[in-house]
């Protein structure tokens, strides 16, 4: 019957949406700009702001673990207050959870997110300190909790982080009022009842502090009804997983998971299978789009330039034409180096040699030409659909870079395209739907599109990590083949020509899409390192 009620617990808590899971300050303030130097943003790769969390060591995040429900987090940002400021950015690299979480209704909603590279403590960051042994936080004891969500039941979140003190509640008055849906086990009861005073729907995974310290993680609060008083806010007792943070902070390498009181090392391969069980609907998206791209066969995925123009001669001296043994271009790509060229790893391992140094394919000499020595496609690339389109070929020997082949640059760090940024994509495919292809480069102008829009016009949820631009309200873009080929702004490589959809290159359409370089900068760095 226990089991009973916790899975009831959960089922009225996820029946009533998402919004039912908390952090949302009510009859908060704007947190004083030097305080809370640990609080954390986790987004996704739009820069969306989807959960709250923080800092509680230089490579480590704290946060819920049902805040990686049905979202992937790209990065995190701190050092800000303000969202729409530019704070410090952070990748993940690892997720760990409790093997023996399943949902809120069931506790054990703790999460450590591992950054992939320390933050520099200083005037903007700091780590959080936590309990030192297991506690129990004193009845009416003055803490806060903060957050950037919604300020009132149904209304606008926030960017900047407000602040709320809450009151503790004794565990017996929570458990009575809470009495028809039986709490989990180790959790901490602090505002939202006899008080005006909480959190709401959205920001979950922010910490209650009490005394200077994190003792509890937001996890849920009573139907979407933010009018306290009603139910006590419900955390998360992080005193009860103090072995288990260590544990999991100590070894690195490696994730562990609890089960009941005891540790149980899991492997990093089991680890990922458990991970995977939490995104299994945002697999499923991605899945449904790479059947829906291979329905529409290998022309679906992109490049060739429509409605462009002849590039003019002595322009574009990086651009590669990726060939296989019997001489026929395949995709384009371009050179980042003397030695390494940049294409998308759908192109596959047909190619053989690349060409450099002319727009004309009619006109190849012997010296435009380069074995591939080896390919690096990026090592979690399965399909289009679900991302991560992108692949280093090694030539057999470096190019001379002269006034017929250059280099381009990649960005130097993550960055967002704005919208409506002229840029340019270039290849040597068809010029219409179902028309020849040319010997001749040609290049278009296209410009970004919104990647909310993207999103909308592809009405399915496109990789992680992507750019849209062309092929939507105008008549430019790429279509069937050429993948491989770059996306240029400003004078740098920002993407990769992914896919498009179909064979119909009659624009306007859904958005082309892109893979968005800045994103694999450290991967890219660390292959061209590792061939030296």
């Amino acid at each position: 019957m226990h089991t009973l009620h916790k899975l009831l617990l959960f089922h009225v808590l996820t029946s009533l949406g998402r919004d039912a899971l908390g952090g949302k300050i009510i009859n908060g303030k704007k947190a004083p700009e030097n305080s809370m130097l640990y609080m954390v943003s986790l987004q996704n790769s739009r820069g969306q702001h989807l959960c709250g969390g923080f800092l509680i060591s230089e490579d480590f995040v704290l946060t819920a673990a049902h805040c990686d429900g049905y979202r992937i987090f790209a990065k995190v940002v701190l050092g800000t207050h303000n969202l729409k400021a530019h704070g410090i950015k952070k990748s993940i690299v690892k997720w760990c959870k409790p093997e023996s979480y399943k949902n809120v209704g069931q506790g054990n909603d703790i999460m450590l997110l591992k950054l992939s590279q320390k933050v520099q403590l200083d005037n903007s960051v700091q780590t959080i300190q936590l309990p030192t042994s297991g506690m129990n936080i004193r009845e009416n004891e003055k803490c806060q909790v903060a957050g950037w969500g919604k300020t009132k039941t149904n209304g606008p979140g926030v960017d900047e982080l407000r602040v709320m003190d809450v009151s503790t509640i004794n565990k017996q008055v929570c458990e009575r009022e809470w009495a028809v849906l039986p709490l989990p086990d180790n959790v901490i009861c602090a505002g939202g009842y006899e008080t005006n005073k909480g959190f709401c729907q959205g920001d979950s995974g922010g910490p209650l502090v009490c005394n200077g310290k994190a003792v509890g993680i937001v996890s849920f609060n009573h139907l979407r009804n933010c009018t306290y008083p009603n139910f006590p806010n419900v955390y998360t007792d992080i005193s009860k997983y103090l072995p288990w943070i260590n544990t999991i902070i100590k070894r690195k390498n490696s994730s562990y998971s609890i089960k009941g009181p005891t540790l149980q090392y899991m492997t990093p391969s089991a680890r990922k299978q458990d991970s995977c069980l939490a995104g299994i609907m945002h697999a499923l998206h991605k899945l449904l789009l790479f059947h829906l791209l291979i329905s529409l066969g290998r022309d679906a995925l992109g490049g060739k330039i429509i409605h462009g123009e002849k590039a003019p001669e002595n322009s574009m001296l990086y651009m590669a034409s990726l060939q296989n043994n019997r001489g026929q271009h395949v995709c384009g790509g371009f050179l980042i180096s003397e030695d390494f060229v940049l294409t998308a790893a759908h192109c596959g391992n047909q190619l053989t040699h690349v060409v450099l140094g002319t727009h004309d394919l009619r006109r190849v000499a012997p010296g435009n030409k380069r074995l591939i020595e080896k390919t690096y496609a990026h090592p979690s690339y399965k399909n289009v659909g679900l991302g991560k389109d992108i692949m280093l070929l090694k030539l057999s020997q470096k190019v001379q870079l002269d006034n017929s082949v250059q280099t381009i640059q990649l960005p130097t760090s993550e960055m967002n395209i704005r919208d409506n940024e002229k840029c340019q994509v270039a290849g040597w495919g068809m010029t219409k739907s179902n028309g020849p292809t040319v010997d001749e480069l040609r290049v278009v102008d296209v410009s970004p599109v919104n990647i909310h829009v993207c999103d909308k016009k592809w009405n399915l949820e496109l990789p992680d990590n992507v750019i849209c631009a062309g092929g939507y309200n105008t008549t430019k873009g790429f279509c069937q083949g050429d993948s491989g080929g770059p996306l240029v702004c400003n004078g740098k490589a920002v993407g990769i020509v992914s896919f498009n959809r179909g064979k119909d290159c009659d624009y306007p359409n859904v958005p082309n899409v892109y893979t968005d370089i800045s994103k694999y900068l450290p991967w890219i760095t660390y292959v061209l390192k590792g061939a030296e």
